[in-house]
């Protein structure tokens, strides 16, 4: 994704952020690892330089272009390969809990990055559309399940796409109709062919992941950003969770006393048709 960026922007930049870009390229696996002033005396520039090349991609800094081109070479890893990273110099009880810990650095990184003025756009234009549809593959299908799991409580007009016959479902869409893309780093790409027929058609297009360098971020209307970090060979989805638990309450909210009614009634149901084991014990 970056690198793909980099190659594009070659021509715009400066004699000495070209020999940053070249070596970026040339590097990009050890780059990563390297800190602005390595990369500095690598190249043979300043370390101002290589921050105000950072800002020429449009990051804040050295280490957010650091982040992105490590997760640009963790996307280009096997599931064998990220395995192996994830094990190495760890002992076997650490393997276990070391999942743990990034998580939990994973979901307060999400917390932290919450930009919530898309979150509520998102949730308002949920709430007016004629048609939410959900869209995503792979293992981020529970992803897409549990959103509409949930908003399907108060939101009749939410619905999981199919992909047996996506293609003719987008261009039968209402124009106030919307469609939600879950992909992250790796993107699936019947996922970003989705959202570019949508916007084609006149439809508008969120994409929820994890970069706007991503491909599916050059298809959406709305982008809403989460980071999604692997575990070994995992594409661990505990941040992606929590941020669309933040999606489901920031609806939930636009709908004001409506919710509760609705959940009266649904406790209702699942009592009469003993939807849960009740505990008799006294």
């Amino acid at each position: 994704m970056i690198l793909s960026v980099i190659k594009k922007e070659m021509t715009a930049f400066s004699k000495n952020h070209r020999l940053i870009a070249q070596f970026i390229l040339d590097h990009h696996q050890d780059v990563p690892f390297l800190t602005a002033a390595q990369l500095a005396e690598r190249v043979g520039t300043s370390e101002s330089t290589v921050f105000r090349f950072a800002n020429k991609l449009g990051f804040p800094g050295y280490p957010e272009l650091k982040e992105a081109l490590k997760e640009s070479l963790m996307d280009s890893l096997t599931v064998i390969d990220r395995e192996h990273a994830y094990k190495a110099n760890e002992e076997d009880d650490d393997i276990l809990l070391k999942g743990f810990a990034l998580d939990a650095e994973t979901i307060k990184e999400a917390a932290a990055k919450l930009n919530r003025a898309a979150l509520y756009e998102v949730a308002d234009r949920i709430v007016r559309s004629n048609g939410v549809y959900v869209t995503a593959e792979r293992s981020a299908t529970a992803l897409a399940h549990y959103l509409c799991f949930y908003l399907s409580w108060f939101l009749p007009h939410v619905h999981k796409f199919d992909h047996d016959y996506v293609l003719e479902r987008v261009v039968n869409l209402p124009s106030d109709a919307m469609i939600i893309g879950i992909t992250f780093n790796r993107c699936i790409q019947n996922v970003v062919d989705t959202l570019e027929l949508a916007r084609q058609q006149g439809i508008h297009t969120v994409a929820i992941t994890n970069s706007s360098l991503t491909p599916v971020a050059r298809h959406a209307d709305n982008l809403l950003l989460v980071p999604c970090k692997y575990i070994s060979f995992i594409d661990s989805y505990a941040a992606p969770i929590s941020f669309l638990n933040a999606l489901i309450i920031a609806v939930s909210q636009q709908k004001f006393g409506e919710v509760e009614q609705r959940f009266t009634n649904l406790e209702s149901l699942w009592k009469d048709r003993g939807t849960y084991v009740r505990d008799e014990r006294p």
